[in-house]
């Protein structure tokens, strides 16, 4: 495993649950978290969170909402590290 492949695993989560990825980057980025337990185990939180806020509510988030939230969640991940 390389940083950058947990970086970019991790950075995708919420594509790759949604199944809004190439099939080749779902390919890829599922074979990671096969291999990664810290990467499977960021997954297994997002996918909780997922189904509790699809509980909560019916509506989906509007786009630009959704990509400030990702973008706010990978900058607050990039200065953890």
């Amino acid at each position: 495993m390389t940083k950058r492949q947990c970086q970019e695993a991790v950075d995708r989560l919420f594509e790759f649950i949604d199944g809004e990825l190439t099939d080749e980057e779902l390919l890829r980025i599922g074979a990671h978290l096969k291999e990664c337990p810290p990467c499977e185990a960021e997954l297994r939180i997002n996918e909780k969170i997922r189904l509790l806020v699809s509980q909560a509510h019916g509506e989906k988030a509007p786009h630009q909402l959704r990509e400030r939230v990702l973008s706010t969640l990978r900058m607050a991940r990039e200065e953890s590290v």
